[in-house]
């Protein structure tokens, strides 16, 4: 039996350096509150085994994304970032300028102009034990990786979702962006076993919660748009957007009124379309709820005059882009 061997630092750091693991994605760089700094070697980029964030899931995150050089609706995001800390008890490090500072340094060290912004905020270093008064300061990580591909470049035909009964997070937890994904991890393994796009949560009465990372609405044939609302869902940075770029369309008439409720499955499964949206894949149309097409089985005419609004709201509205030249 080969001996398990005693090793330094630099074999340490050699051997991350040279290990390759299939599918994995590129980071660009990384800031640490606990180095006090940023790296670009991704061998250095590391997070202390006791911080409560990586044996508990004790933390709160965000994720953003950088397009064209600019990151999209940082201020938005780094408001529910603060939401969900308070939500946990979690004390910030620094306050909203610091932060958003930061962020742009290290988008900036990461030298892409379009990438992925994760942003974790964690209970920090303490103890292997569960209670967060043994951490005794808060930890800030902010990553910059690859960006995700919108799924509606990938396949402009639209998206089939699956129903899961996966019993979801809980109120409050569900309207908190907190580091214990668990049952979002599995729903969305659960997707990919079944051959779905994507997966939405259906509560234990059969109403629809939300998916693993997005957000969900649907269009009524009374022109209506429906999607859940908290405390069942975590509130979206993109569908607050997509609302906001709604005004033109009920102005036209093409939308009757907005409504922020619970959506039964039945009525999911007979609305005149069905969208899901999230920070990472945008907009997307769903064409098919499992078996069964929503409308003719298409991208809908609503969805074909929003998306591109959308696109253009990420690339061009400078009111909500932090561009790297700010830092």
């Amino acid at each position: 039996m080969k001996p398990i061997p005693l090793i330094g630092h630099e074999t340490w750091l050699k051997r991350i350096r040279t290990r390759t693991v299939r599918g994995r994605a590129a980071y660009y760089a990384m800031y640490s509150s606990y180095a006090d700094g940023i790296v670009t070697d991704p061998a250095l980029m590391m997070v202390p085994v006791d911080d409560h964030v990586v044996h508990r899931g004790d933390g709160v995150f965000e994720t953003l994304k950088c397009v064209a050089g600019g990151i999209y609706n940082l201020r938005g995001h780094l408001e529910r970032l603060l939401r969900s800390a308070e939500g946990i008890r979690l004390r910030t490090p620094c306050n909203l300028d610091e932060l958003e500072r930061i962020i742009v340094a290290t988008a900036k060290a990461g030298g892409r102009p379009d990438a992925q912004i994760r942003v974790l905020l964690t209970r920090g270093p303490g103890s292997l034990g569960v209670n967060p008064n043994d951490c005794a300061e808060p930890q800030l990580y902010v990553v910059i990786g690859e960006p995700v591909r919108p799924f509606m470049e990938q396949r402009p035909q639209g998206a089939r979702i699956g129903l899961s009964r996966l019993l979801p997070k809980p109120p409050p937890f569900a309207a908190l962006k907190t580091c214990n994904y668990l049952p979002n991890a599995l729903m969305a393994a659960e997707g990919t076993e079944q051959g779905y796009d994507f997966m939405v949560g259906l509560a234990p009465d059969d109403y629809i919660l939300e998916g693993p990372t997005e957000n969900i609405l649907a269009i009524t044939h009374d022109k209506r748009l429906v999607s859940p609302d908290a405390p069942d869902v975590l509130p979206g940075t993109t569908l607050d957007r997509i609302i906001t770029l709604l005004d033109p369309l009920m102005l036209e008439g093409a939308l009757n009124r907005i409504e922020r409720r619970r959506i039964a499955r039945a009525e999911l499964m007979g609305a005149r379309e069905v969208w899901i949206c999230g920070t990472s894949h945008d907009l997307v149309a769903v064409t098919r709820v499992e078996e069964t097409a929503v409308g003719d089985g298409t991208p809908g005419s609503l969805y074909t005059q929003l998306a591109p609004l959308l696109a253009d709201d990420i690339r061009s509205n400078d009111l909500l882009r932090t561009h790297f030249h700010e830092i």
